[in-house]
């Protein structure tokens, strides 16, 4: 795990900082949380922080603008039908229902449609053709599609149909013939590209009727944070007057049902991980028109119906993700297609709504581009998502020419490949990334704002709150503090949270039980957190949320006792057969898939700048790493090398090679003497003392005996039940009549010792 802090400021960098602090009446440490995202003006400062003194963009600077509006006020002169044509996700849905409550209130009683998936994104001819044979048609607005339908748009003119294209994806070489309005078309004087879909539907709900549209900014905020968009300039605007409007005002009935929670403050992260996965899972289903009957309706047992089948969608969606998410990386894995500059993995019939969700859950565990196809009888349709630092459209773009269909945006795009071009679109894929983002690391990263040497103070922590909401393009500030053995307490009997204290800083780590051993270890480390205030019966706490523990793994002589206790441990789990003994000297490469272990701090080795991680392999990665005493696997990696020769090999599903001549050193200060055994159990007998495990036990009490016997003995004893742990207390329990071979931490090294004589 690579650490990224913020950069040092030089002497006119630390001027602007000063200037941002003293103008906007914040601390220095506040200002450099703004600069650091790229608010580097006294101006930008205020309008970032001072939102509500500012106004909209005028929405008559986009390009198209006017004509929009002035063929829509022909409409209405001449009493025309008109068809809003969106798209299936949160976005197109609620870009749609706020141009169909626009038309309303203006007296047109439109139509509109979102397709669903398998009907393909973008317009539908024949759909529109039926429409206009059974029911009329003079104008189409689409929202959130249509910059890349040139044909489709030719196709429908000659219907006797005029298209307005209103859209935010990325604007192809050749433009449609029609009136179009996207932020993203250059030369225009619009001062902010980054709007969503229904944004831009917004901006020309705005021109029509002016403020009125504002009654409709709470869609816009959840469609602006659903669809990924950046939260600043405009964008910032819109996601904080959405919230206070949902706070204020309280939540739409749609969402409100949606939610269930009436009670619950609305943040942007409840648009994100609440309402947009609800929504979404209508149109992943293959059944976007229940999300949108669900806004525009004005029954409510419709609209209370709707809810319930969306939730119901969403458990069916979660599932129908695990399982592709599970086979995808049994694929990758088994085909090593972690090796590739983007991953591209496909299965038969694969439910096109699930694609983009698995991508990006691959995208968390490689930190590499990826493309998950869809394989029919003659395509692979797929969704690509990428990382932050590589524009993943691009790379799809340098191969339109053997494409069917593609679009997006830097970091997600849609593309459509026949099966006889697909070798070709992947060479060319990965041959333009390699040579365009060669320069991206690929290790995974976390960024740090900065390290912290003493505890934040509960001014600083308010003014952070200042900078909510958080989100893409406004990431949720991120410290660091130096640690090297810290004591951490369960929150209270059976929780699986802790709380520890740092320098005299607070800490709580939600689920951190797996987290214990590796703050209690006297090894140097970074804690890396977020800081949370909070107010509770009057008085106002700040704490730090951890959020990852980096392990210094430079120096780990102090750590071999911790190693044992784990080889210890893990010979009470089964054995994997899977097992192939070797000979051969061992020569570490970089690459990915491979993890080498060694069951000890001491083996000496090389590691040719490997990373070394203790006790597990990294969360979500795969590239070669080195070990100590690993009793976790990420799923990622295919083979184990053990460089030594451990007490154990569990079962890991991985292909396991080990080191048949190197045993495992640490046996020669074991003995199975029952003397000893007795001695160790009486000594223990007179202990009352908290304790974490027999490592923390053994430093604690600091015994007469050999370190190695101790903490085998106290293995075994803890293993047949003589001696157990009473919330972290060292009780004995008198009723257990128990053989030491009764215990598998025994009765194996027992049989190891006996190899050795």
């Amino acid at each position: 795990m690579n650490i990224v802090y913020g950069k040092t400021l030089s002497e006119s960098e630390n001027i602007i900082v000063c200037d941002i602090a003293n103008a906007c009446n914040i601390l220095f440490d506040t200002a450099l949380l703004l600069f650091y995202r790229g608010i580097d003006s006294v101006q930008k400062a205020k309008k970032f922080l001072f939102p509500e003194n500012t106004d909209y963009y005028n929405p008559f600077l986009l390009d198209g603008m006017k004509e929009a509006v002035d063929r829509i006020s022909f409409a209405k002169s001449n009493n025309e039908r008109i068809l809003i044509f969106g798209d299936y996700d949160v976005d197109g849905i609620c870009a749609s229902s706020t141009l169909y409550f626009t038309l309303k209130e203006m007296g047109f009683n439109p139509l509109v449609i979102v397709p669903e998936r398998s009907e393909g994104y973008g317009l539908n001819y024949d759909k529109i053709k039926q429409i206009k044979d059974n029911q009329g048609l003079d104008l189409i607005i689409t929202v959130d599609c249509g910059i890349s339908d040139c044909e489709k748009i030719d196709r429908v003119k000659t219907l006797g149909i005029d298209v307005i294209v209103t859209d935010h994806h990325e604007p192809p070489e050749i433009l449609p013939n029609c009136i179009r309005i996207n932020p993203k078309i250059s030369g225009q004087s619009y001062p902010f590209d980054g709007l969503c879909g229904a944004g831009v539907a917004y901006k020309l709900s705005t021109a029509l009727i002016g403020k009125d549209a504002n009654k409709y900014i709470d869609l816009i905020a959840l469609a602006t944070v659903a669809d990924s968009m950046d939260l600043n300039d405009e964008n910032r605007k819109i996601v904080i007057d959405g919230l206070k409007m949902m706070n204020k005002k309280g939540l739409r009935m749609p969402l409100k049902y949606l939610l269930g929670d009436t009670n619950k403050e609305i943040t942007a992260q409840t648009l994100s991980y609440n309402f947009a996965p609800r929504i979404n899972a209508g149109g992943r289903m293959g059944d976007a028109k229940t999300a949108l009957k669900m806004f525009i309706s004005d029954s409510e047992n419709e609209i209370y119906n709707c809810a319930v089948k969306l939730n119901e969608y969403n458990i069916e969606r979660q599932a129908g993700c695990d399982e592709i998410y599970r086979l995808a990386k049994s694929i990758i894995r088994e085909n090593e297609l972690y090796s590739e500059e983007v991953i591209m993995v496909s299965g038969k019939d694969w439910k096109n709504g699930f694609l983009g969700i698995v991508a990006a859950r691959l995208v968390e565990d490689y930190n590499r581009p990826v493309i998950v196809f869809s394989e029919t009888e003659k395509t692979f349709v797929g969704s690509a998502r990428s990382v932050d630092d590589i524009n993943i459209y691009e790379a799809i773009s340098s191969a339109k020419d053997y494409l069917s269909a593609y679009g997006g945006h830097s970091q997600a795009a849609g593309v459509t490949v026949e099966k006889e071009k697909f070798d070709i679109f992947k060479n060319i894929v990965c041959k333009y990334l390699k040579e365009n983002f060669s320069h991206v690391k690929k290790e995974k990263q976390v960024y740090v704002d900065w390290k912290i040497e003493s505890p934040l103070t509960l001014e600083f922590s308010k003014e952070v709150c200042k900078l909510e909401p958080f989100g893409i393009g406004n990431k949720k500030p991120v410290f660091s503090i130096s640690a090297q053995s810290v004591d951490c307490k369960q929150m209270k009997a059976g929780s699986n949270h802790y709380s520890l204290n740092i320098s005299g800083m607070d800490f709580l780590n939600f689920n951190g039980e797996n987290d214990v051993l590796d703050l209690l270890m006297p090894v140097n480390k970074e804690i890396i957190f977020e800081l949370d205030y909070s107010v509770y019966k009057g008085r106002e706490y700040v704490k730090g949320i951890v959020k990852k523990i980096v392990l210094d793994c430079d120096d780990l002589s102090e750590i071999s006792l911790y190693a044992f206790r784990n080889e210890l441990i893990k010979l009470k789990f089964e054995e994997d057969k899977n097992v192939h003994f070797i000979s051969e000297d061992i020569t570490f490469e970089n690459g990915f898939g491979t993890v080498y272990a060694v069951s000890d701090t001491d083996t000496v080795f090389d590691r040719n700048n490997l990373p070394i991680y203790l006790f597990d392999t990294p969360e979500k990665n795969s590239d070669n790493c080195i070990v100590i005493s690993p009793r976790t696997f990420n799923d990622s990696y295919k083979k184990c090398i053990y460089l030594d020769k451990p007490l154990s090999v569990i079962d890991n599903g991985l292909i396991n090679y080990v080191l048949e001549n190197k045993n495992y050193k640490n046996l020669k200060f074991l003995t199975l003497d029952r003397n000893v055994f007795a001695d160790i159990y009486n000594y223990l007998s007179k202990v009352k003392i908290a304790y974490k495990n027999s490592v923390d036990l053994f430093n604690q009490l600091k015994p007469n005996f050999n370190p190695f016997e101790f903490i085998f003995a106290f293995e075994v004893f803890l293993e047949l039940g003589f001696f157990y742990n009473n919330n972290s207390y060292l009780k004995k329990d008198f009723t257990i009549k128990k053989q030491l071979e009764d215990s598998k931490i025994y009765s194996k090294i027992k049989s190891e010792l006996s190899k050795n004589v």
